[in-house]
């Protein structure tokens, strides 16, 4: 079996392999209570992860958090710390949202 990351195929950039995969239990500020991580493996032997969580930005964009490491539980960890300060961001998403509307009432 060939080693997957010295694979080099014409018109592929990179490929990443999922190594992990995490059930976050949060119950404060995301509105289902749970979400996932996956992290995945990077040819050059790094690791990166992404939640399946997006949160929705004052303009109606959608974001999900991604986190980088050496290891899948700094990757993890890093995913985590992005995502809670996107929400962080988020209740000043809202109040500058609602601060226009008043404005525009």
């Amino acid at each position: 079996m060939c080693d997957w990351k010295k694979l080099k195929i014409d018109g592929i950039a990179s490929i990443e392999k999922c190594v992990a995969e995490f059930d976050i239990m949060e119950f404060i500020k995301t509105p289902y209570g749970k979400f996932k991580v996956k992290i995945y493996e990077k040819q050059n032997g790094k690791f990166c992860g992404y939640t399946n969580l997006k949160i929705r930005d004052e303009d109606g964009c959608h974001f999900g958090a991604v986190g980088y490491g050496n290891t899948i539980e700094d990757a993890l960890k890093d995913t985590i710390k992005d995502f809670k300060s996107m929400l962080e961001e988020k209740d000043i998403w809202h109040e500058a949202m609602t601060i226009r509307q008043l404005k525009n009432n």
